[in-house]
């Protein structure tokens, strides 16, 4: 393995993050955790199991890893999957 190839290996789902973003990712990045820090704090944080169970109403109001990264990345032009992947690592129990 070459060194500029090098991930890192998440351990809850075993994907790979990668350890070098571009500078709009990178930000992006920190703003979605920042964000999920939020919603976790404030209640409003759910797996995606959770949501697919409340898929309604109430889900409406709450927040996956998933939709605060595709959020993040419309708005900053970031790449999601790479935003998702470290929003994983952060908070594996809402991966």
């Amino acid at each position: 393995m070459e060194l500029h190839d090098h991930k890192h290996r998440r351990t809850a789902t075993g994907r790979t993050c990668k350890l070098h973003l571009d500078e709009v990712t990178a930000h992006a990045s920190v703003v979605a955790l920042a964000r999920a820090a939020v919603a976790l704090e404030s209640g409003r944080l759910l797996s995606p199991g959770e949501a697919l169970a409340l898929a309604g109403g109430d889900a409406r109001e709450k927040e996956t890893l998933f939709s605060i990264a595709r959020d993040v990345a419309w708005e900053t032009g970031g790449v999601q999957d790479d935003i998702l992947c470290l929003l994983g690592e952060r908070y594996p129990v809402y991966a």
